[in-house]
């Protein structure tokens, strides 16, 4: 399986509701690249997350700003 399909299934299979340890026993790949596959997803998510807080920071911001 190449890193783009196992990063793929990885994707399908969280969204479907299942867990990074159940990945870890369902996935048949190498444990090396679906442990990369595992971090690079967890450290797209936190970037995700901390983009959030900055566009919300912002819309808070500029909200406060219209009540002046």
């Amino acid at each position: 399986m190449n890193h783009q399909d196992l990063n793929t299934q990885l994707k399908q299979l969280l969204k479907s509701g299942y867990s990074i340890d159940d990945i870890r026993n369902l996935v048949i790949a190498p444990r090396a690249e679906l442990e990369q596959a595992i971090l690079e997803y967890q450290h797209q998510q936190r970037l995700e997350r901390q983009q959030a807080r900055v566009l919300r920071g912002q819309a808070d911001f500029a909200m406060g700003l219209g009540r002046h």
